[in-house]
């Protein structure tokens, strides 16, 4: 698919975002680091393969193993699992830290973001409580409408998420949507985002590379 990314940038930007294109995870992770972040002192991350993919995941954690004035805490799940601590703690601090970075799981070329959740963590801080959002989103998340989105999320994204978490639900056994109703179900929250909220910044990094599902 031919890409309008100049475009889509300006499509984000009349609905309230600050949107950038990047042509590389190499140029995002740049961008993130060195100039959204910088100042930073807190911040709070949703599960996103895109931020491994891209080199921004390892980037922060070392930015949270720093000892000095410059260090950013990062409040994670999967860093605080491996430190033995509680992960429900990271999850309340990430929706109070100054800033939050994450994934949106699709996006349409007019600017609406789409997600679905199966905690709520993710798109609650999305949508209400660290001042700053930052969301990177690899090319494969964009599409030409809602519709063609929501088809990739349910049959492609969310199966795919499953099958590297638990592996139980029934999307991931079927790989796609069976519209299924059991305790795995991971589509629990979903959230269509028309506009920037107020009083808030939100900064979209749109890569030229495939990131994420």
């Amino acid at each position: 698919m031919n890409m309008d990314y100049e475009k889509l940038v300006q499509n984000l930007k009349k609905r309230g975002y600050h949107a950038y294109f990047c042509k590389d995870s190499s140029a995002a992770k740049t961008l993130v680091m060195e100039q959204l972040l910088k100042g930073v002192s807190s911040i709070g991350k949703g599960g996103s393969a895109t931020l491994r993919e891209c080199g921004i995941w390892d980037a922060l954690l070392e930015q949270d193993a720093r000892t000095d004035d410059e260090r950013m805490e990062l409040f994670s799940t999967t860093l605080y699992n491996a430190q033995g601590k509680d992960p429900d703690i990271a999850l309340k601090k990430g929706m109070t830290a100054e800033a939050y970075i994450c994934s949106t799981n699709a996006m349409t070329e007019r600017g609406t973001l789409i997600n679905i959740d199966g905690v709520g963590n993710r798109v609650g801080a999305m949508i209400y409580g660290p001042q700053k959002v930052i969301l990177v989103v690899g090319r494969n998340k964009i599409f030409p409408d809602f519709e063609s989105a929501w088809d990739h999320l349910k049959n492609v994204t969310c199966p795919k998420h499953s099958l590297h978490g638990s592996g139980k639900s029934a999307c991931a056994k079927a790989g796609k949507c069976v519209n299924c109703d059991n305790e795995d179900r991971m589509c629990r929250v979903t959230s269509i985002m028309d506009r920037a909220l107020p009083d808030r910044e939100y900064h979209i990094v749109i890569v030229d590379e495939d990131l994420g599902y």
